[in-house]
């Protein structure tokens, strides 16, 4: 029987495992303690607030810090990571519930070139900047990535993950949240940099983005993304996994709009979904569950989430042994 780290690699290199893979149930899974706001404050080293939310930590996009593009240059004080003992945090990490058996997997960052800026400006200023100030807003981004790209070096030379997680909300229910266009001219050639850094530590590039992607999926994979995480599952979706088959790698797969979503779903709502997501995107492999961490941590959602991971530990072992 193969580890959890071997089968889990099998299928995010687009194979078909033994069984369905689970994140994070399968991972040792490393976030750099840079990404926490302080305890004090509640702010990150930008200066943004974070607060409390169903879903979890959320920017306060409502009271912005930043008035215009160009405050980025006296405002953003990136972070020293040369100053950062390294060898203790990953030994802390190590300390704490690691097992060898599971894949190594580490957040480079979920907030990126795109969301950083829009968490210093809010959304309306954030997006119209692109239009108003563009040479400003690619600065500013370039120098986000000259960031995550030194970061993706000290992460890879101490932790050494399998797979490395860039990306950025790009999406929200309804489709893209920039155009083609604006993808193409400001952020895939910082992605593209940011994904060959990952490579060169021999490491698979995960491209986070949690919407409805449309085209960003064809982008994310010309871009050189290994795994694209937790796409909306949709037609558009569907029809992208038959176009590029096993060269799509999604982590994800759950509807996390369908009813087995909803409260007070049934056992057996609950545990056809999990088939289904199977069934649709992972039928051939190249299929990493995850409910996307939003059941929550009520009774009701524990017991929800235990059918979840039941069905996917029974029903995904059972779809690939007996084709």
């Amino acid at each position: 029987m193969l580890t959890a780290k071997e089968n889990y690699l099998i299928a995010a290199r687009g194979g078909k495992p033994e069984r369905v893979p689970v994140f994070p149930q399968d991972a040792n899974f490393y976030v750099p303690s840079i990404w926490d706001a302080n305890p004090e404050t509640g702010r990150d080293w930008m200066g943004v607030a974070w607060l409390d939310d169903p879903s979890g930590k959320m920017p306060d996009v409502a009271h912005p810090i930043m008035k215009e593009a160009k405050q980025w240059r006296e405002m953003v004080k990136f972070p020293d990571l040369s100053k950062i003992d390294w060898e203790g945090e990953i030994s802390r990490f190590k300390a704490n519930g690691y097992d060898p058996n599971k894949i190594d997997i580490a957040m480079v960052h979920s907030s990126g070139p795109f969301l950083l800026p829009i968490n210093m400006l809010g959304w309306e200023e954030g997006l119209c900047a692109l239009y108003e100030d563009p040479d400003e807003m690619d600065a500013f981004v370039s120098a986000i990535t000259d960031f995550l790209v030194d970061l993706v070096g000290y992460i890879g030379k101490y932790y050494q993950p399998s797979i490395m997680f860039t990306g950025d909300d790009l999406a929200a229910g309804a489709g893209p949240l920039i155009s083609r266009d604006l993808w193409v001219q400001i952020y895939k050639p910082k992605f593209e940099r940011i994904v060959k850094a990952i490579h060169s530590f021999n490491a698979l590039a995960e491209f986070h983005n949690c919407g409805n992607n449309q085209f960003f999926i064809e982008e994310f994979l010309d871009a050189g993304a290994d795994i694209c995480q937790l796409p909306m599952p949709n037609e558009a979706l569907l029809a992208d996994k038959q176009r590029f088959g096993s060269r799509l790698v999604i982590t994800g797969g759950w509807d996390r709009q369908s009813a087995a979503s909803k409260l007070g779903a049934s056992e057996e709502v609950v545990r056809e979904s999990a088939r289904y997501a199977i069934d649709t995107y992972g039928k051939d492999g190249a299929l990493i569950f995850w409910d996307g961490g939003i059941i929550c941590t009520d009774d009701a959602a524990k017991q929800k989430l235990e059918w979840l991971l039941d069905e996917v530990a029974v029903y995904g072992a059972k779809v690939y042994s007996e084709q």
